[in-house]
């Protein structure tokens, strides 16, 4: 028995080696990919990396969450100098922090099978099948294939080192019982900052704990139950406690997040009990053409009496309701419902994000995949035999969609016609086709491809910005009255996006370059107005913030130097940045007004950010700003020195 026991183990050893290399191999085809998304707007400062100064602005002025996310930055910062050659070692590197996290994962997994009562052989098998049906599993592709989202797969890194040392301590709590704690109180503080860090998502570790302490883990022998449940309450309740208060922080939305979003708090619950289940047919059906990140917008569920949002909402709450009140009777049943609903409290809730991501199931989706595999490999031989058979197929299949996306993936220019075609009401896989048919079959191509878009869907009719922008590249002497007919009749009423913004800022980048027909600086200045007029953009700090730094651009090309220094000032007013303190300090530099810049970075220091690691990178901005402007000024004072006074002969004279 003993010998077939040891077998066990190494065939589940073995096996689970065997599926982390089919992983690689079904993720290579994805790594002649390109930049995708958020890729480039969090990550374009890599090009600006040249010393260890410029690298430790930009690991401390991350922007892509409360946190700044510096670890993650600094990941991306060790492969700064291969940025410019593409996007294929930071897939690798993305991949490979993925096959590293199903390591870490099987290891906490092992310890969290022992506590089922069973022995050593039978922890390892259910812990390499479910670590191996995990690590090949398609929803989590785009967490690895979209480059930034290494923030998403490193701070769940973090999280499972901080998982697996807290199972490792607990596994001694009864025979050491004051090491033990010491050892879990370390594991969750250290485990839970560095992965917040990464991602704030990071910050669920300790959620994550608290739904293994009151379903699959017993209470501790080694103490007493008052000593447990005020270390429980330190270390669980009050960080959970602490995510929830800051979740309840968010509410109500502000008109204008509405405005932007198109949704108010009460409507993304209801539209995301939806999604939720959406995620899981995903998750064991991974089917290559209904993932990635090119997808329509899932339709928002405005009342809770809409019969498909009644029945995913209910069956939530009785799933919770009732995995609660039976946790102790069913533990991988309480396991599976409450992790999953646990791992998305923070994306999948109330804070104002978009809709749908796969991403967000990186971590959320184990608790389900172990409830599941401890099921069939840990309970009567029947369901045992079972299990050998679902899981392995399960593994094998999913490598055969893994594979087939990933394939996809690697091939941009024919994948953005591909989702083009399976979703046509989706802007973004639209605009993706049009961006590869203008630099593969001509202007001509893409501009139609987005003059039927605009046509067809009008709330998405700032592209147009965009389609105006490539007339005056490719036909600048061209009559363009039409297009800014249309944008000025169509601005005012189309959705929110950033994009938008960024569009008119590569408008103004092409006409200040070329000499396009009717459309000039003051075209743009006079779009820009009309979009912020928009009641979408209006009240979006953010964009407020962007729209002045534009028209600031503007009167600065312009030779308006005093309208230049306003707009700067209203930019600053809606939303500070490191960015605007440069501009406004070089501005002011460049018009002679040193006094004036002195105390804008007086006045900036005041206005440092809360987060102490942005407030560093601040401080250094500044501190930079005030020598540049102190080296300024000397050399206009040795100017000076060396003019001659306005009665002296010269030679010449």
């Amino acid at each position: 028995m003993t010998g077939a026991r040891l077998t066990l183990t190494r065939l589940s050893l073995a096996g689970f080696l065997a599926v982390l290399v089919l992983a690689w191999f079904c993720y290579r085809p994805a790594f002649s990919g390109a930049f995708q998304l958020d890729d480039i707007s969090n990550l374009a400062g890599l090009a600006n990396i040249e010393d260890s100064s410029t690298a430790t602005d930009f690991i401390l002025s991350g922007t892509a969450g409360p946190t700044g996310r510096p670890l993650a930055l600094l990941s991306f910062v060790i492969q700064a100098e291969q940025w410019e050659q593409g996007a294929s070692a930071f897939l690798k590197v993305n991949v490979l922090i993925h096959l590293i996290n199903a390591v870490l994962l099987a290891w906490c997994l092992y310890f969290l099978a022992q506590t089922q009562s069973v022995n050593r052989h039978s922890a390892v098998l259910v812990a390499a099948a479910t670590a191996s049906a995990w690590v090949i599993m398609p929803l989590l592709a785009s967490s690895s294939l979209l480059v930034v989202q290494r923030m998403t797969t490193l701070s769940a890194l973090f999280t499972l080192l901080g998982l697996g040392g807290y199972l490792l301590a607990r596994s001694k709590i009864n025979a050491r019982p004051g090491a033990a704690l010491a050892g879990m109180s370390v594991s969750l503080a250290v485990g839970t900052l560095v992965a917040t860090l990464a991602k704030e998502t990071g910050a669920l570790l300790p959620v994550f704990v608290l739904v293994l302490e009151v379903t699959v883990l017993a209470h501790p022998t080694g103490l007493s139950r008052r000593q447990w449940r005020v270390w429980q309450w330190l270390f669980l309740i009050v960080p959970t406690v602490a995510v929830v208060a800051f979740l309840a922080s968010i509410l109500p939305f502000a008109d204008w997040v509405v405005a932007r979003r198109d949704f108010n708090a009460w409507e993304r619950l209801l539209t995301e009990a939806r999604v939720l289940w959406i995620y899981l047919q995903k998750a064991l059906v991974g089917i290559p053409g209904q993932l990635g990140i090119y997808q329509s917008a899932p339709v928002i569920s405005r009342t809770l009496f809409d019969l498909p949002t009644m029945l995913a909402a209910v069956s939530w709450l009785v799933l919770a309701s009732t995995a609660i009140v039976w946790r102790r009777r069913f533990p991988l049943f309480a396991l599976a419902v409450l992790w999953f609903l646990a791992g998305h409290l923070i994306e999948s809730t109330v804070v104002p994000l978009e809709l749908y991501f796969e991403h967000r199931n990186y971590l959320p989706v184990l608790g389900p995949l172990f409830a599941l595999c401890a099921y069939l490999l840990l309970g009567s031989t029947q369901r045992r035999r079972i299990g050998m058979a679902v899981v392995p197929l399960f593994v094998l299949t999913s490598a055969y969609f893994l594979y087939t996306f990933a394939s996809l993936w690697g091939e941009p220019s024919q994948a953005s016609r591909y989702w083009a075609i399976k979703y046509p009401e989706s802007v973004r896989a639209v605009t993706t086709m049009a961006t590869y048919q203008l630099a593969e079959e001509g202007p001509q191509r893409a501009l139609v491809t987005i003059d039927r878009f605009a046509i067809e869907h009008p709330q998405y009719a700032y592209l147009r910005i965009q389609e105006l922008n490539v007339r005056c590249l490719v036909a600048p002497k061209r009559n363009h009255e039409l297009v800014l007919a249309e944008l000025e009749r169509e601005l005012p009423d189309v959705d929110f996006t950033y994009t938008a913004g960024t569009m008119l800022s590569q408008l103004f980048g092409t006409v200040a370059e070329v000499q396009c027909n009717g459309v000039g600086a003051d075209t743009v200045k006079g779009l820009a107005n009309i979009l912020y007029s928009n009641p979408r953009y209006a009240n979006d700090p953010l964009y407020g913030q962007f729209h002045f730094k534009l028209l600031a651009g503007i009167s600065r090309q312009q030779g308006n130097h005093a309208a230049s220094i306003e707009n700067l000032r209203a930019a600053i007013s809606h939303r500070p940045s490191s960015e605007l303190n440069m501009m406004m300090v070089t501005a002011l530099g460049g018009v002679g007004d040193f006094v004036a810049a002195y105390d804008f970075i007086d006045n900036a220091q005041e206005q440092r950010p809360g987060n102490p690691l942005r407030a560093v990178a601040w401080q250094r901005n500044l501190d930079g700003l005030r020598a540049y402007i102190g080296e300024l000024e000397r050399y206009s004072q040795s100017e000076q020195s060396n003019q001659p006074d306005a009665g002296t002969e010269t030679d010449e004279s």
